[in-house]
C-alpha cells in the first residue's frame, strides 16, 4: 500500500517506481530503494546504479531496473533542506550525487515508515527534521508561527507578504527574512506546498479534480494539474489513485 506524507515544504512517498517515463522536477528529490537498488540516469549521462540519490530540481531523471518499493523524498529546491542533502552525499567524482553518506539511517526509518504505517510517522518524521536541519533545532519564531496557523487554516486565502507581514507585527523585509529562518523556505513557495497538499487530501477524501483545485485556491483544475507537474514531475492522479496515508 503506498503512503504519501506532507510537512511544511516537503513531500515523501514511499510505494512503487510508479513507471515513471523520463522526467523533470521542479524540486529536488531524493530517491531511496527500500529493499533494493536501481539504476537511475540523469541529463542523459549513462545509468548508473545506486541505492540512494539526491536528484536536483530541473534534472531530466529515468529509473531503471527498479526492484521493490521505493521512496521519494521532495524538498523545496529554493530551501535549507536541499542545501543540507547535498553536503550529505558523497564528495568524489561523479558518483557525487549518489550513495548518500545518510544512506542507511534512511534505509532504516524509511523501511520502518513502510511496513510499520502511519503510526510511526511522527516518530520518523522528527528524525528526518533533525537530519534536514543539520542536527539542530531550526528557530521558531512566535510571529511568524502564528501567521503559519493561518496559512494551514485556509491555504486558498494566499494571504500576501504585505498582510502575514501585518498580522506579526513586522515589516515586510524582516518578516520575509524570518519566514525562511524559520520554515526554510521563502512565503511564495510556502504557500503554494501547504496549497498542494490541502488539494491532494481532499482527493484523498473523494473530492474532484475541480472541486479539490478550487477549495485549495487554484484558479482551475488545470491550474493545480500544471502547478503539481512542475513541481513534482507527474500527474496528481499517479500519486492520488492508490490507495495511501496522507498526513500533515
Amino acid at each position: 500500500m503506498a503512503q504519501l506524507y506532507s510537512w511544511g515544504a516537503r513531500a515523501l512517498f514511499i510505494g512503487s517506481a510508479l513507471g515513471l517515463s523520463p522526467h523533470r522536477n521542479a524540486v529536488a528529490v531524493v530517491a531511496v530503494g527500500l529493499e533494493a537498488s536501481f539504476e537511475l540516469s540523469w541529463n542523459t549521462h549513462d545509468y548508473r546504479r545506486c541505492r540512494s540519490a539526491v536528484i536536483p530540481p530541473n534534472t531530466l531523471q529515468h529509473f531503471r531496473e527498479t526492484s521493490g518499493e521505493m521512496a521519494f523524498l521532495y524538498v523545496d529546491a529554493a530551501s535549507n533542506d536541499y542545501a543540507q542533502l547535498r553536503a550529505l552525499a558523497a564528495t568524489n567524482g561523479e558518483r557525487s550525487h549518489l550513495d548518500l553518506r545518510c544512506e542507511p539511517f534512511l534505509i532504516d526509518r524509511l523501511n520502518r515508515l513502510r511496513t510499520e504505517g502511519a503510526y510511526r510517522w511522527r516518530d520518523v518524521r522528527g528524525e528526518l527534521d533533525t537530519l534536514l536541519n543539520g542536527g539542530a533545532a531550526r528557530t521558531a519564531d512566535a510571529r511568524v508561527m502564528q501567521t503559519l496557523q493561518l496559512i494551514h487554516e485556509d491555504p486558498a486565502a494566499r494571504l500576501s507578504l504585505a498582510a502575514l507581514a501585518r498580522h506579526a507585527k513586522l515589516s515586510p523585509s524582516r518578516f520575509a527574512a524570518l519566514f525562511k529562518q524559520t520554515t526554510g523556505v521563502p512565503v511564495r513557495r510556502y504557500k503554494l506546498w501547504v496549497a498542494m497538499g490541502a488539494a491532494v487530501r481532499s482527493m484523498q477524501r473523494g473530492a474532484s479534480l475541480t472541486a479539490a483545485s478550487m477549495d485549495a485556491g487554484f484558479s482551475s483544475p488545470a491550474h493545480f494539474s500544471s502547478a503539481y507537474r512542475q513541481m513534482f514531475g507527474m500527474e496528481p492522479s499517479r500519486l492520488v489513485w492508490s490507495p495511501a496515508t496522507l498526513s500533515s
